[in-house]
């Protein structure tokens, strides 16, 4: 048993509530249980309660043990003296506020249903891969699925914080965010913050310039990511280097070093230069993006929008100097999907948010309806325990929910491990 349990436990009205006195003896008629409060100060807000016929409206405090009120030193601090009732497993000592006053004490110990406490520390110390593997065949299907809604607008919650840090560095220019947005989204995770870090140092505003002409473009885009500060390696490598220092000396541009970009266990297909000459290509061909997305409902238009090609070198080209055989430079299916997920949805949806806009949020949200499910690990896994994903915002909702909740052990704040206490 921990505090974060009984506070759970106090809120859900998990114990019994008849004949509720205080260890005074006094009637207790709780009213409104109050709201939680996570920052500092009492457990819970605004609570109403009768004790015996006066009502009370104030704070309620949460503890295991009486005596933690004063270890916490609560009797010395005002904000404690809206205090209106202390609600223990066990009173240990009597308490006080700072005005003197007695606090009244509601001991709630024996009226717990101990299976609520064996099932919570089962959840909480159990090695499985999520904790309630065991139960999930037994949970409802609108159980999960009201989970799932939660964990797919906690996702893009935490996927547009970023965004709104993007909005501030440009001042509300959202054509600049969404050149952000993409970037990053073209690192496809192992490289997102080195292709962030280009399109920072790299302003939207120098490439509009230069955007009729892909080799230009292409300069910029290696230039400004490290590729072109080593010898020339081949024809093409050279002609680059040498456009590269032209822009780089017109604009004042900088060219860092290339490690930061991984490598590593890659497919040679999804190597950063074949990506940043995707970027490039995409750059050059795209006209006014996010506008034609914010008109844009049909989720095939908008895949069709990102179908671009490399330049002829790299579809001969991993790396430069570097001969391969033929291959494709485009963008694949897959790879546009996930740049939809990772890029496109978080900004239409803060997009929506800032400007009001209700409708623009819903069209983030049924891009991912549309968008088949995500493969990986995490979801074969999901899969195993019967808990499959048909579209991307099945899968996107399981990332959060596998990652802030369960991996946490956070099963108090999920519906799924609710709907296990309680059955």
């Amino acid at each position: 048993m921990n505090e974060d349990l009984l506070q759970y436990i106090w809120l859900s009205g998990m114990f019994d509530i008849h004949n509720l006195k205080t260890t005074d003896g006094k009637i207790v008629e709780i009213l409104k249980r109050g709201k939680l409060n996570k920052h500092a100060g009492p457990d819970f807000l605004e609570a109403q309660l009768k004790i015996d016929d006066t009502l009370w409206i104030g704070n309620v405090e949460i503890h295991l043990y009486a005596s933690l009120w004063n270890s916490h030193q609560h009797q010395e601090d005002e904000a404690y003296n809206n205090t209106i009732l202390h609600v223990v497993l066990n009173e240990d000592v009597t308490c006080f506020r700072k005005d003197g006053s007695p606090l009244p004490c509601l001991e709630i110990g024996k009226r717990i249903n101990h299976q609520i406490i064996s099932k919570y520390e089962f959840l909480r110390q159990n090695s499985l891969w999520v904790p309630c593997a065991e139960f999930l065949n037994k949970i409802d299907h609108f159980t999960v699925t009201q989970m799932l809604d939660r964990m797919m607008i906690q996702r893009l919650e935490h996927k547009t914080d970023l965004v709104k840090e993007w909005l501030k560095k440009v001042k509300n220019d959202w054509h600049s965010v969404f050149y952000y947005a993409l970037a990053r989204s073209f690192g496809f995770g192992t490289n997102s913050e080195a292709f962030e870090q280009l399109a920072l140092q790299l302003p939207l505003s120098i490439l509009a310039k230069y955007k009729s002409n892909l080799m230009q473009i292409e300069a910029l885009v290696f230039g400004v990511s490290g590729f072109l500060n080593q010898e020339h390696l081949d024809d093409y490598h050279l002609t680059l280097q040498k456009e590269w220092h032209f822009l780089s000396q017109k604009h004042g541009l900088k060219s860092p070093d290339m490690k930061t970009f991984k490598f590593m266990r890659m497919r040679p297909g999804n190597f950063p230069t074949i990506r940043l000459a995707q970027f490039a290509a995409l750059i050059h061909q795209s006209n006014h993006l996010l506008s034609q997305l914010l008109d844009e409902d049909d989720v095939h238009q908008i895949i069709s929008f990102f179908k671009i090609e490399a330049s002829e070198y790299w579809q001969t080209h991993y790396l430069f100097g570097k001969l391969s055989k033929k291959h494709a430079s485009n963008l694949s299916i897959s790879a546009i999907q996930n740049i939809m997920i990772n890029g496109v949805v978080p900004v239409l949806f803060v997009y929506g948010q800032m400007i009001g806009n209700d409708s623009i949020c819903q069209k983030a949200l049924n891009i991912l309806h549309q968008l088949p499910s995500e493969s990986n690990q995490v979801i074969a896994q999901w899969s195993n325990y019967g808990v499959h994903s048909r579209t991307a915002f099945d899968s996107q909702a399981l990332l959060e929910l596998k990652k802030n909740h369960c991996d946490l052990r956070n099963c108090l704040n999920c519906k799924i491990g609710n709907k296990i206490l309680i059955n």
